[in-house]
C-alpha cells in the first residue's frame, strides 16, 4: 500500500507548476508577493509546496516557514498565531543584534495585543510557554498596564541565551508601526527573503480562514515577503460569504473579489487526464511491484523526464512500462493489466483526483491482504470491477449484495444482463432467444450507461463466487454512516448546505449539484439516502427531497434512484413522492415510473396508493 501524506516524489510531473511558482519568488522586483495553489481536495496541493519548499530550505539568508492553521484550530485567535509564528521562527533561526531585539520585542507586544484584546481572554500560563503574557486572572486592561517592552526583550534573550539589559520604549499601537517594525527586524536580522507557506486553509472553519487572511494582509506589503497559500478556492470562496453575510447576492462574487484583491498570482492545479493518471497509478505499482527497489527513484525520475520529452500524449502503460521497470513477477503484470482496466472509470468518476484514486487502491489492497489473512485468494480485477460499483453505484451494490447472500454467491441477474448485452453487442454472430428478453428491473439497469458498460467490462462476474468479495466488503454494508473518509470537502459542505435550516441556502447548494463529480454525487447520494433511512417521518424531509434535485442534475444517478424506492417501505412514503418521483422519471424513464406507480398502487398506505392509482388513470 502507499501512505497517504504529502511526498518529495513527483508522479505526475509538476515541474511545471513548480517553476510558475519559484519564477515569481525568485524575482525580487516582484516581492512582496502572495501566491495561491489552487486544487480540489487530494488534487496534490501540498506535496506541491513541499517540493518548493525544498528547493527553498537550505538557502542561508532565505527564512521558509511553513505553517498550518488547521493544526491551531480552537486553540488561539488565528491572527495571533500567524503572526507570532513568523516572529517566533525569526527569533529561533537568526542571531539578533541589541537592535533587532527591540524590534522583535515591538512585534511580540503589538501581537500579545491583539490575541488578548481580540478574545478578552485571561491568561495564567507561564512565561515561557504563553510569552510575556504570564498574567493570571486579570482584567484587560491590567494585562497591557503591565507588559513592558523589557519583557518581551527578556523572553526573546532567554530563548536565545543572552543577558537581560535595559527596556526600550513602549510600542505605538498601530498597524503601520508593526509594518516598520516587521521591516527593520528583517534588514537588522540580514534576511533577504521570508517565504511563508501556509497549508490546508481550507480545512479550517471560515473565521480561522478569515483570520488567517486577515493576518496575510497586514503582511502582504511588506518587503521581501512572500506568502504561498494552498487551499480549494470554492471554499474559501464560501469562508468569505460566510465572513460577509449582509454583502451576499446572487450577483455579487464576494469571494471572488476577496480573493482577487488578496491574492495576486493564482495558479491552478487542474485534475489529472486519463493519459496522465495511467502514468500515476503506473508508477504506484511500480513502485510497490517492481524489482528494481532500490533504484525506484532514478526510474520513476526517468519517466517523468520522458514524459516531459514525448509531449501530451506520453503514458506509463502496458506498451512501455519494460522500457524503465524490470517486471519479474505475476503480481505485477497483474497490477499493470488491472490499471487499463480501472483507470478510464476513476479518470472521470474521481475527477482526476490522485488522492482518491491512490485511496481507492489502498482499499482494494487491503481486502486482499485481509482475505490472504483468511487463506482465501481475491482476484484483484473481480473485486476492483465491484468495487467500482460500490463507489459509483452504491444501491445497485446493496441490492447485488442481497442478491448474493440468497444464491450462494451467484448473482443470476448479473448472468442474465451479460447475456442481453453481449447479444447487443454481437447481434449478427449470436440469436437472442425470448428468454433472453429484459424484465423490468433488468431493463431499469439497462437504461443506465454506465452500469451497461461495467457489464460488458472485463473480467465477466456471471459465472463467478462473489460471496468472498462481498464479504471483504462488509466494512462498507454495514456502515451506519456514509463513508465520510471518502467524501471531499465540497461533498461534505453540499450535504450540510442541503440539510441546513436556510432556505435560501439551499436552494444554493441544489443549483451547485451540477459541479459535483461523479464520485462527489455519488457519496452525498449515499449521505442523503442514509438520512432518509434514519427518519421517522419523511413529510418535511429536506433529505428526500434533496434525493430528487440531486437525480435531476446529475441523471446518471436515476437507477440508483428508483432502486432506492423500490426497496424502501411505501407505507412510510410521503404524497410528495408521488410527484417528485413523477416530475423525475416521466420523460427519461417512463417505464421505471409504472413499474413504481404499480407497486405503490398496491400500498397498505390506503391514501397514498388511492392517489398513485389517479396517476395511473
Amino acid at each position: 500500500m502507499w501512505n497517504d501524506n504529502e511526498s518529495l516524489s513527483d508522479y505526475i510531473d509538476y515541474s511545471y507548476l513548480m517553476k510558475a511558482v519559484t519564477t515569481i519568488i525568485d524575482k525580487d522586483n516582484l516581492l512582496p508577493c502572495s501566491i495561491g495553489i489552487y486544487g480540489d481536495w487530494g488534487s496534490g496541493k501540498s506535496s506541491l509546496m513541499k517540493m518548493i519548499e525544498k528547493k527553498y530550505e537550505n538557502e542561508e539568508n532565505i527564512l521558509v516557514i511553513k505553517f498550518n492553521g488547521w493544526l491551531f484550530e480552537g486553540y488561539e485567535d488565528a491572527k495571533s498565531v500567524l503572526m507570532g509564528r513568523i516572529v517566533d521562527e525569526i527569533i529561533n533561526k537568526r542571531t539578533f543584534s541589541e537592535k533587532a531585539i527591540k524590534y522583535a520585542a515591538k512585534l511580540l507586544k503589538r501581537i500579545d495585543w491583539i490575541k488578548v484584546a481580540g478574545s478578552s481572554m485571561k491568561y495564567g500560563m507561564s512565561f515561557l510557554t504563553l510569552g510575556p503574557v504570564g498574567l493570571a486572572g486579570v482584567s484587560l486592561a491590567d494585562a497591557m498596564g503591565k507588559m513592558s517592552d523589557g519583557d518581551y526583550e527578556k523572553y526573546i534573550k532567554e530563548r536565545q541565551g543572552k543577558e537581560i539589559e535595559d527596556s526600550d520604549e513602549s510600542l505605538r499601537n498601530n498597524i503601520q508601526e508593526f509594518h516598520k517594525n516587521f521591516e527593520s527586524l528583517i534588514d537588522e536580522t540580514k534576511i533577504d527573503k521570508i517565504i511563508v507557506f501556509i497549508d490546508d486553509l481550507d480545512r479550517c472553519s471560515p473565521d480561522t480562514i478569515i483570520g488567517t487572511l486577515e493576518a496575510i494582509k497586514l503582511f502582504l506589503f511588506t518587503k521581501k515577503t512572500a506568502f504561498v497559500i494552498g487551499a480549494d478556492e470554492r471554499l474559501i470562496k464560501y469562508a468569505v460569504k460566510r465572513r460577509f453575510p449582509e454583502l451576499a447576492g446572487e450577483n455579487l462574487e464576494i469571494g471572488r473579489d476577496y480573493l482577487e484583491k488578496l491574492i495576486q498570482y493564482p495558479i491552478r492545479i487542474p485534475p489529472l487526464n486519463k493519459i496522465e493518471l495511467t502514468t500515476y497509478v503506473n508508477l504506484l505499482f511500480s513502485q510497490l511491484y517492481s524489482v528494481d527497489t532500490d533504484d525506484f527513484e532514478l526510474r520513476r525520475n526517468e519517466v517523468i523526464n520522458a514524459k516531459s520529452t514525448n509531449g501530451f500524449d506520453f503514458a506509463l502503460d502496458q506498451s512501455n512500462i519494460s522500457d524503465f521497470f524490470r517486471i519479474g513477477n505475476q503480481e505485477f503484470e497483474d497490477a499493470i493489466a488491472l490499471c487499463s482496466q480501472i483507470v478510464p472509470v476513476l479518470s472521470t468518476g474521481l475527477n482526476g483526483n490522485p488522492r482518491q484514486a491512490k485511496r481507492f487502491l489502498n482499499t482494494l489492497l487491503i481486502r486482499i491482504s485481509m482475505a490472504s489473512a483468511k487463506g482465501i485468494e481475491l482476484k484483484k480485477r473481480v473485486l476492483a470491477k465491484l468495487m467500482l460499483l460500490e463507489y459509483f453505484k452504491p444501491e445497485t451494490f446493496t441490492d447485488f449484495h442481497d442478491i448474493q447472500a440468497e444464491n450462494n454467491g451467484a448473482i443470476p441477474l448479473i448472468d442474465k444482463l451479460e447475456t442481453i448485452t453481449y447479444g447487443q453487442e454481437n447481434a449478427e454472430s449470436k440469436d437472442t432467444s425470448e428468454g433472453d428478453e429484459a424484465s423490468s428491473e433488468e431493463k431499469i439497469l439497462l437504461e443506465d450507461n454506465w452500469i451497461v458498460e461495467w457489464i460488458q467490462s472485463e473480467p465477466k462476474l456471471g459465472k463467478e463466487n462473489l460471496q468472498p468479495y462481498f464479504y471483504f466488503s462488509r466494512d462498507k454494508l454495514t456502515i451506519s454512516a456514509v463513508n465520510f473518509q471518502r467524501m471531499t470537502p465540497k461533498a461534505q459542505e453540499t450535504i450540510r448546505r442541503l440539510l441546513g435550516d436556510s432556505e435560501i441556502v439551499r436552494k444554493s447548494a441544489i443549483k451547485s449539484l451540477n459541479t459535483l463529480s461523479s464520485s462527489e454525487a455519488a457519496s452525498v447520494f449515499e449521505a442523503l439516502t442514509e438520512k432518509v433511512k434514519q427518519e421517522e417521518n419523511l413529510n418535511d424531509s429536506k433529505a428526500f427531497k434533496a434525493l430528487f434535485y440531486l437525480c435531476e442534475e446529475k441523471s446518471d444517478l436515476k437507477s440508483q434512484a428508483i432502486t432506492f424506492l423500490t426497496k424502501y417501505p411505501d407505507h412510510k412514503l410521503p404524497l410528495i413522492a408521488i410527484t417528485l418521483t413523477d416530475r423525475l422519471l416521466r420523460t427519461s424513464n417512463p417505464e421505471a415510473l409504472n413499474h413504481l406507480f404499480s407497486v405503490w398502487s398496491k400500498s397498505a398506505n390506503e391514501n397514498f396508493a388511492k392517489i398513485v392509482r389517479k396517476k395511473i388513470k
